[in-house]
């Protein structure tokens, strides 16, 4: 279970303290997925970081299966939204960074390697350099090295933004198909309403700065493959704009 109590995060600037999350309360059960959609500096990654953390310095609990959020007792895995792979290092050498940094690991268990390339499709790709392969193949790579770590908690910033739309709903098919198998909780931030349907059991609104929640929706088409031509699909996306925008006009 992902708790968040009355999570309140400010800067302190020359001239103002400046309020980027105010009294953030949710709670995701264990395997569940929500997506966090938002406008522009509305703290949605500053939320990411406080549940990594990155930032430390923050009003409020969060807790990880009753655990204070704590990277160094809990594994917690992150994709960037430019999917953080290092370009001096191999395919494999990339996905099994996590495991290394995290467990000390000096060998590479090759079976848990082989299994996980082969579920993302991906193991031919081994010896190639991030730089060699399409961003398609790179996102997979990224899920392949979150995934491999078995983490408590997933955050997802943004992780298709930068694909083309066919490649990016393609993406969110090959997330879905390995989180049912490995039921990692997540939190994915996005600025897609259509993304933020397809792959969150909750659907939390951010509100413009400073960021409060406006809306929690449990998303009752979530999980249903071959659904984004159904009137339904459309329906609850209209719906969510027209959230939003009476939301944001506040």
């Amino acid at each position: 279970m992902i708790e968040i109590q009355d999570l309140t995060v400010k800067y302190q600037s020359q001239t103002e303290i400046y309020t980027a999350l105010e009294c953030i309360n949710l709670a995701i059960p264990d395997g569940g997925t929500c997506a966090v959609i938002g406008p522009s500096g509305c703290g949605k990654s500053t939320l990411l970081k406080v549940l990594a953390g990155i930032i430390t310095d923050y009003e409020g609990e969060v807790r990880v299966d009753g655990q204070t959020i704590n990277p160094k007792k809990q594994a917690i895995g992150f994709i960037p939204q430019n999917y953080g792979l290092l370009p001096w290092r191999t395919v494999d050498e990339n996905i099994y960074l996590g495991m290394k940094i995290k467990q000390h690991q000096k060998t590479v268990d090759y079976a848990k390697l082989q299994v996980i390339r082969q579920q993302l499709g991906i193991e031919q790709l081994g010896k190639r350099y991030p730089g060699e392969i399409s961003g398609g193949q790179q996102q997979r790579v990224s899920l392949a090295r979150a995934f491999l770590l078995k983490p408590d908690l997933l955050l997802m910033d943004e992780p298709f933004s930068a694909l083309d739309a066919i490649t990016r709903e393609e993406m969110q098919d090959v997330f879905l198909s390995i989180w049912e198998k490995y039921a990692v909780s997540t939190i994915l931030v996005t600025h897609y309403v259509e993304e933020a349907i397809y792959l969150g059991q909750k659907i939390v609104i951010l509100s413009p700065n400073p960021g409060r929640i406006s809306r929690i929706i449990e998303n009752p088409l979530f999980g249903g493959r071959n659904i984004r031509q159904k009137p339904e699909f459309f329906e609850l996306g209209l719906s969510i704009r027209n959230l939003i925008k009476k939301d944001w006009s506040k």
